[in-house]
């Protein structure tokens, strides 16, 4: 498959994506804005969190075709959640000097220590269990020495279409709608980022183009003013859209394995965990891409 013929299908699974998510969740935010934080959900416990990661572990094991059993206890014990103050300073000593990349430990799985930090406070349960997949799966492209996880653009990109999965698994074993509407939500703004970025990155793309996916003019408006920025964004190389500059390292391969997903490539997430997945010419596009040493530095600190 070519650039064009990807590009194609990726506005076509976008535009269902968004057609879907307006049906089954119609009294939601707009999809540039990111949701609000729930104050009337309950706080996920120690032992929601436990839950969650034993959901995952099966999930993953199964999605990616590994046995973690010999990780899974290290794990459980390093899981960084609902910590005093001590222990947070306690756990950035033991990860210097990792952890002066960073400043914080929520939010992050620290290749060096083995800690996957959720976060320092309790939050609603489904916020906890969307952090939980998405740092359990940097664990598992760590451990098992994943292609994905030697090149930042793969490695992120890679867990955001991979911890989608694992929301919309765990939301069903939970049997928690607003777990599913963060993991129906999550993939439909992956794919539309994707379509900016894969646009931006093969020519340009047009508002026009955009508003055909069916997005409304606010969306776009808001699109166009607050595209995702990260921490580094000023580190190259980074893509315009009108005056706005953002790095698209998530966007680029998340969206590719989402629609390799919706056109039922045979094992799309275990092939693409192993380096061998079929769309290897688009992959080899995006690899070439080197970023930034301090934007490499970020990503792969600790290996």
């Amino acid at each position: 498959m070519n650039e064009a013929e990807f590009c194609a299908h990726l506005q076509t699974v976008c535009a269902t994506a968004i057609e879907d998510y307006r049906t089954r969740f119609p009294a939601q935010p707009p999809l540039s804005q990111r949701l609000p934080h729930d104050t009337d959900s309950a706080l996920a416990s120690t032992a929601d969190i436990e839950t969650c990661f034993s959901a995952l572990v099966e999930f993953y094991d199964s999605l990616l075709g590994v046995d973690s059993t010999p990780y899974r206890d290290q794990w459980r014990d390093h899981l960084v959640y609902d910590f005093s103050l001590r222990e947070r300073l306690t756990l950035l000593g033991s990860d210097l000097p990792a952890s002066l990349t960073l400043f914080i430990i929520a939010g992050r799985y620290a290749a060096h220590t083995g800690y996957i930090g959720i976060s320092g406070g309790r939050l609603p349960i489904a916020r906890a269990g969307e952090m939980l997949a998405s740092e359990l799966c940097h664990a598992y492209q760590h451990r098992f020495d994943s292609p994905t996880w030697h090149h930042p653009y793969l490695q992120e990109g890679f867990e955001l279409a991979a911890s989608i999965r694992a929301l919309t698994y765990l939301a069903d074993e939970l049997d928690d709608e607003m777990l599913a509407h963060r993991a129906c939500r999550q993939r439909t703004r992956a794919l539309l980022q994707g379509t900016i970025a894969h646009g931006i990155r093969n020519g340009g793309i047009t508002a026009a183009t955009v508003r055909n996916l069916g997005v409304t003019d606010r969306e776009l408006s808001e699109l166009r003013a607050a595209l995702p920025v990260r921490l580094l964004g000023t580190i190259w190389p980074r893509y315009h859209w009108g005056s706005t500059a953002f790095l698209p390292e998530y966007d680029l391969f998340g969206s590719l394995l989402l629609v390799s997903e919706a056109l039922d490539v045979p094992d799309t997430y275990l092939r693409a965990f192993w380096g061998k997945h079929p769309w290897d010419e688009l992959i080899a596009e995006l690899r070439s891409t080197r970023p930034g040493w301090l934007w490499q530095q970020y990503h792969t600190s600790g290996e």
